[in-house]
């Protein structure tokens, strides 16, 4: 069929549109991506300037008793947290971990690592967040919401008007002696850890058990897994033999010579004799602090 002049004319606006529209992209989408950018730097300069300042405060009041101090680290620690929705599994696992769906879960802190220079901590990267629930403190991947460290909130402490101190008690623990043997305790440990891996992100038939002893009422054991390590160098000078294979002297004549560790991923758990963790580690996050 033969396109008419008419037919012809009909079309040529809407190709005229089209190619203004193509132009107008082409031409402000790297001005929208430029202005988009220019915004988050602009908010990352603002928080920075923030966290700076309430550095400062804290520095300048060290006391943390003081108000001016709890105020100024609590703002410091939610401007510097995770997006709530971003904590949102965290504090479901928290929950897990305890076997009470509804209870209330308190945010603390984040913890930070220096930027990839060194120059100076990277407060928009946490490395690991903290909470506080029934009396229990936990520790936090932010990269997953795996659970890498739990024990013993910190406990508040003061005095009363008449001079006597006070203190927040203890978590409730199970210490019914429901178990008296190191075997029957890791039993217990292991079906605990793996029913609820999902929250702790480990794969306990991966790893290697050792029992480490006992104190009145509590055991302790780890888990470590050969596969997941982090080997680094080190120069060990002063009392090392001359005579041994790849011993130096350095600059100012010490004998020295380099040497290997290695760290493992490796689970501690303390664990009572009613059957309740009350301790748990994972060094996950510390195989490179050698």
């Amino acid at each position: 069929m033969k396109m008419t002049n008419k037919n012809k004319s009909n079309f040529l606006p809407v190709i005229l549109i089209l190619a203004i529209v193509a132009i107008l992209a082409v031409v402000l989408a790297p001005r929208m991506v430029s202005q988009s950018k220019i915004a988050q730097t602009l908010q990352s300069s603002a928080k920075d300037k923030e966290v700076a300042e309430l550095l400062a405060t804290m520095s300048k009041n060290p006391n943390k008793d003081s108000q001016e101090y709890k105020e100024a680290r609590q703002k410091f620690c939610l401007l510097t947290a995770r997006p709530v929705k971003e904590r949102e599994k965290a504090i479901a696992n928290i929950r897990e971990f305890l076997g009470i769906p509804d209870i209330p879960v308190e945010f603390l802190c984040s913890r930070f690592a220096g930027k990839p220079d060194d120059s100076e901590t990277d407060y928009n990267n946490p490395t690991s967040e903290h909470y506080e629930a029934a009396r229990h403190g936990f520790e936090v991947d932010p990269k997953t919401n795996y659970l890498i460290g739990v024990g013993d909130a910190e406990r508040r402490t003061g005095r009363k008007e008449d001079g006597t101190r006070w203190s927040e008690p203890l978590p409730e623990y199970d210490y019914s002696g429901r178990y008296s043997t190191p075997e029957e305790v890791r039993k217990v440990a292991e079906k605990f850890l793996t029913d609820h891996k999902d929250i702790f992100g480990i794969d306990l038939t991966k790893m290697t058990y050792k029992y480490e002893g006992t104190k009145p009422g509590n055991f302790f054991m780890h888990w470590e897994d050969k596969s997941v390590s982090v080997t680094k160098e080190h120069e060990v000078c002063g009392d090392v033999d001359q005579n041994r294979e790849g011993a130096y002297q350095d600059a100012k004549g010490v004998w020295c010579i380099k040497q290997k560790s290695t760290n493992y991923q490796r689970i501690d758990i303390a664990i009572t004799n009613g059957g309740q963790i009350i301790i748990y580690r994972n060094n996950i996050n510390d195989l490179d602090k050698l």
